[in-house]
């Protein structure tokens, strides 16, 4: 296998990782409500009301990064890891 293949590889791994990990993720499940899987901004708003300086409808459209209107658990999973740093 040539380098860009493996990298390829190393990539889908590490994002299915990611997705699989966001999807057992207790936060994770308690805003999915509906169990699709997807996090809508009305699932979201309901278990995140708007208090002193945090907004939670700019919180929600910061973290759905491809702008579907939906947090999937790739972005989840992202948001998480940028929280850590």
């Amino acid at each position: 296998m040539n380098t860009i293949t493996l990298f390829s590889l190393s990539v889908a791994l590490l994002l299915s990782a990611g997705n699989a990990a966001a999807a057992t993720d207790p936060d994770f499940k308690r805003l999915d409500t509906n169990n699709d899987g997807l996090i809508s901004w009305s699932e979201y708003a309901a278990k995140n009301p708007v208090s002193g300086r945090l907004n939670p409808r700019r919180i929600f459209d910061n973290v759905d990064t491809n702008r579907d209107g939906y947090i999937d658990t790739a972005e989840f999973a992202a948001m998480k890891q940028r929280r850590k740093h």
